[in-house]
C-alpha cells in the first residue's frame, strides 16, 4: 500500500538491485575471479570472458581446467554459472575441441556480441557493420514517424543522441576500411540530414553536404579518424592505465623526416605510405602479415599519426577538450 513499508528480510546470498552500494558490493564479490584460472580473464559488470592461445593439446586442457577452477569457484560463492548463455568462439582457427562448463557441453559458435561489439571468427567488422547499420536505420526511421512536426534542433538533438552514437559506439576498434561499408554509414546520415532540415525533394548537385555543413555534421568518416587519433594521443600521453604506451608505441628517433613531394597547387602521393613521418614525434609502425592485423587500431591509427604536420596539434587539442565539431550556435 501507499504510504507503508514492506517488512524486512534477510539477503542469503547476491547483491540486492536497486541500490546504492549495489554494484561496489557486487565487483567485492567477483573481484577475484581472475585470480582462481590462469587464462586471462576480463570482467566488466557481471559480464566475463576468459580467453588463451590455443596451440596444443596441452593448452586446450589448461583452458577446460581452468572452466573446472571456475565451477570452484562459483560454488565457494555461492555463485552459479549459466552454462547456456557460455559460448565459445575460436578466432583465426576453427576448433576441433569441446569444452563443457557445469557438466554442459558448451555451444561453438562464428560470432558473438561483447560489450555491445560483435566479434567473429575471422575477425572482419562486417557482421558488426551491418547489424550497426540495421539498428541505425531503424532508430532514424522511429524518428521520422515520432518527430515529424519538431524543430529543427530538437531533430538534430535526437539524431546525434540516438542514431549518431549507434554509428560511433567503439568506432576507434571497428571503424571500416572497405568503401562499400563507408558509404553505407554515410548514406544513413545523409538520410539523417534530411531528417533534420526535413528537406526530402531537393536534388541538386550537392544539396546534401550543403546541409551538413549547415547543421555542423562533418563525415562519419572524418569523425572515426579524428577518435582513432585522439585516442592514440591519449595512449602516447599514458592517460589510460589500461593501456601502457610502451607496449604498443615506439618513438622513432634520429631519422630524417619522409615527407611526399610538394609543387605550386599539387602534392604528389607518397608510394610508401606505412614510411611517412610529417612531424617529430613518430611512432614506429608494427610490421603486419595480414590484411586483418593492418587494418586494426594500432597499425592504421599510428600510420596516420605520422602524417599529421607538427602545426595540427592545436587540432588534437581541442578534440580531446571537446570543443572540435562543435554543433551551429
Amino acid at each position: 500500500m501507499e504510504g507503508e513499508n514492506s517488512r524486512e528480510v534477510t539477503v542469503d546470498s547476491g547483491v540486492p538491485q536497486g541500490t546504492v552500494l549495489g554494484p561496489i558490493l557486487f565487483l567485492c564479490h567477483i573481484n577475484d575471479l581472475p585470480t582462481s584460472v590462469k587464462s586471462q580473464v576480463c570482467l566488466f559488470a557481471d559480464d566475463c570472458l576468459l580467453y588463451r592461445p590455443i596451440k596444443s593439446i596441452q593448452d586446450h586442457l589448461a583452458l577446460q581446467q581452468d572452466l573446472e577452477q571456475l565451477e570452484k569457484w562459483a560454488m565457494n560463492s555461492g555463485m552459479r554459472f549459466n552454462a547456456k548463455k557460455c559460448l565459445v568462439l575460436s578466432i583465426r582457427k576453427k576448433s576441433t575441441y569441446y569444452y563443457s562448463l557445469d557438466s554442459h557441453i558448451l555451444e561453438q559458435v562464428k560470432s558473438s556480441p561483447y560489450l555491445g561489439v560483435v566479434l567473429t571468427e575471422d575477425l572482419k567488422w562486417s557482421t558488426h557493420i551491418n547489424k550497426t547499420m540495421k539498428k541505425a536505420s531503424s532508430t532514424l526511421g522511429f524518428l521520422r514517424r515520432n518527430l515529424k512536426f519538431a524543430s529543427a534542433k530538437c531533430r538534430r538533438n535526437a539524431y546525434i543522441s540516438l542514431v549518431r552514437s549507434v554509428m560511433e559506439y567503439s568506432s576507434i576498434v571497428w571503424d571500416p576500411h572497405f568503401q562499400k561499408d563507408i558509404d553505407s554509414l554515410e548514406r544513413i546520415q545523409r538520410h539523417g540530414v534530411r531528417f533534420i532540415t526535413n528537406d526530402y525533394r531537393s536534388r541538386d548537385a550537392g544539396c546534401v553536404h550543403r546541409m551538413m555543413e549547415s547543421q555542423g555534421l562533418p563525415e562519419l568518416s572524418r569523425r572515426r579518424k579524428d577518435n582513432r587519433l585522439t585516442f592514440l594521443y591519449k595512449i602516447a600521453e599514458d592517460k589510460i592505465p589500461a593501456i601502457p604506451p610502451s607496449l604498443y608505441l615506439t618513438e622513432v628517433r634520429g631519422k630524417r623526416n619522409i615527407r611526399p613531394t610538394k609543387r605550386q597547387d599539387y602534392i604528389a602521393a607518397n608510394p610508401i605510405r606505412r614510411s611517412c613521418r610529417n612531424n617529430t614525434r613518430c611512432f614506429t609502425v608494427p610490421t603486419s602479415r595480414s590484411t586483418v592485423f593492418e587494418q586494426s587500431f594500432v597499425v592504421r591509427t599510428i600510420i596516420d599519426w605520422n602524417q599529421l604536420e607538427d602545426n595540427t596539434g592545436q587540432r588534437t587539442r581541442l578534440a580531446l577538450s571537446g570543443w572540435w565539431h562543435r554543433p551551429p550556435s
